[in-house]
């Protein structure tokens, strides 16, 4: 099924987060965060809200939509000088830590995660891919790649490099090889190994496109 790589914004909110709660279930960090919560669809929109709706406002997400104009993919990502309130939205609001704070397990491990070092950023203008969902039925290879050429060309455009965090050894090989990254770090953190990928400067086209 043919599908169309368009730049998103605050009016298809919820259709990212109908795809992206769906993403954050394979997801090892976002699957610690939760918890036991892993399985509540409102506690995983929820969160899907928290990472994305600042990202839509700036700008900076993509999706894939099919034929019949339903979003079946999203690429997010976050430029380190990126402005997460162009209109003088905050990008947490109160209401976003209320549903935290009234969740028991859920509560703590959002505070441990914000008090807690960052990953590594291999380069201080690098750009961060933050996110990406495919719905199941459209996984095919070349999706993610097809939405990833946004993200690539704003790099390019600005001779920056890109990089991704995974806490899946099988991600990480696939973005090395498909993404043309590079492994540049790995890092424990509560039991699980995460994987940091970064390209060239700028990053190299995809081989199908030289």
């Amino acid at each position: 099924m043919r599908t169309i790589i368009r730049a998103l914004d605050r009016n298809r909110l919820a259709d990212v987060i109908a795809v992206a709660e769906q993403g954050v279930r394979d997801i090892p960090l976002y699957r610690w965060l939760l918890g036991e919560h892993i399985d509540d669809q409102n506690k995983r929109e929820w969160l899907a809200e928290l990472i994305l709706r600042p990202l839509l406002n700036a700008g900076c997400v993509v999706g894939a939509v099919d034929s019949h104009g339903t979003l079946v993919g999203v690429v997010a990502w976050q430029p380190h000088d990126v402005n997460l309130s162009p209109d003088g939205t905050p990008p947490l609001t109160p209401a976003d830590v209320e549903v935290a704070a009234a969740t028991p397990g859920l509560r703590e491990r959002l505070l441990e995660l914000w008090t807690s070092p960052p990953l590594p950023i291999p380069v201080q203008d690098a750009v961060n891919c933050v996110f990406t969902a495919v719905l199941p039925d459209h996984r095919r290879g070349s999706l993610v790649l097809d939405m990833m050429e946004t993200c690539e060309q704003f790099c390019a455009d600005r001779n920056r490099p890109f990089y991704a965090w995974t806490g899946s050894p099988h991600l990480r090989d696939w973005f090395v090889s498909g993404w043309e990254t590079t492994w540049f770090s790995t890092i424990e953190w509560n039991g699980v190994s995460y994987y940091g990928v970064v390209s060239d400067r700028p990053p190299k086209p995809h081989t199908r496109h030289r």
